[in-house]
């Protein structure tokens, strides 16, 4: 985050967050940043009216990351495992549908809870990466990915790169 940008206010980044569009999700695991882009639903984008609505939302430093792909088969939830390298392409799959509320604050799933397994994880054993969370959670017809990052900073971009006030 910039020294002239404010941390995001919760709440305003929660409005803008929810029911938003996934257009994609990778992860860095080498600098431990975590980066979605969204579209913002009708009237929550916080520059207003704007040509590219699209968003970047970069949460670093990421201390816990945890994934799952679940499929239904024949009627059964399924989990899937990919790896961090895989997980654009899974994103993909759910381009354009829309994040579940809430995407801030929730708590770490435990073990279990979303399928016998997760997809995929990865833990840091670095003192920071623990002051927030953040859950992206998108679903179709036959198929769940959910993705929950602990970390310190949220920042919020424009398509340019340049920071986005949330307010």
């Amino acid at each position: 985050m910039s020294a002239f940008s404010p941390p995001p206010d919760p709440e305003a980044l929660e409005r803008v967050l929810s029911g938003a569009a996934l257009l994609g999700v990778e992860i860095d695991i080498r600098f431990r940043v975590l980066s979605a882009t969204i579209e913002p639903a009708a009237g929550r984008h916080p520059l207003g009216e704007v040509d590219d609505a699209r968003l970047q939302v970069l949460c670093h430093p990421v201390s816990t990351f945890l994934g799952a792909l679940e499929r239904d088969v024949d009627g059964r939830g399924h989990i899937e495992t990919f790896d961090t390298e895989q997980l654009t392409d899974v994103a993909a799959a759910f381009a354009g549908e829309p994040l579940t509320a809430p995407v801030l604050g929730r708590p770490e799933p435990r073990p279990g809870q979303w399928g016998p397994q997760f997809s995929i994880q990865g833990r840091s054993t670095a003192p920071d990466g623990r002051l927030r969370t953040v859950t992206i959670e998108v679903a179709t017809d036959d198929a769940r990915l959910r993705i929950f990052a602990r970390c310190d900073e949220v920042e919020v971009r424009d398509p340019n790169g340049e920071d986005v006030e949330v307010d």
